[in-house]
């Protein structure tokens, strides 16, 4: 909700500047247990259950789930991780930025997952698609197999403004 006189923030919806700890807090010991995509799938639920004070629009609160190697970290890599994207607005109600809030698996990249390639998918709650129905779809992605009997590297809560 974008502030302005004659609004005054809800008092159920936390600040942006917030989700990073609730997400921290959501996470026991070292990361997940469990095969990783079902993990980042209920992290991602119990996640957005938690409201931020963000305008309405279509791009103000989301979801993404994504996997692929990246070429940033020093060894090869592949990464899958599931994202919610919120959007700053300075105090006037004007777009600032958004501050991504990501929960990540890093394993040490070989051929199979190399060749499983690239996935992004994005969901928001004014796309039609309900949020468990989205949550289920991910669930069921080919990457799944694939990890769910390898050890990841290392698991991350982390945040980025773009």
């Amino acid at each position: 909700m974008r502030q302005h006189d004659s609004e005054v923030r809800l008092p159920d919806k936390r600040p942006v500047g917030d989700a990073l700890a609730i997400a921290r807090g959501l996470v026991v010991g070292d990361g997940p247990v469990g095969p990783p995509v079902p993990a980042l799938v209920e992290l991602a639920r119990r996640f957005f259950a938690t409201e931020f004070d963000v305008p309405a629009g279509q791009d103000a609160d989301g979801l993404l789930f994504e996997y692929g190697p990246v070429g940033w970290l020093p060894s090869p890599t592949l990464v899958v991780g599931m994202v919610r994207q919120l959007e700053v607005c300075d105090p006037a109600g004007a777009h600032e930025a958004f501050s991504q809030v990501q929960f990540e698996y890093r394993y040490d990249l070989d051929r199979d997952l190399e060749a499983a390639g690239r996935f992004s998918d994005w969901w928001f709650p004014d796309g039609g698609t309900p949020l468990e129905f989205w949550l289920d779809t991910v669930s069921r992605v080919p990457i799944g197999d694939l990890l769910a009997s390898r050890e990841p590297r290392e698991f991350l809560v982390w945040h980025d403004r773009v």
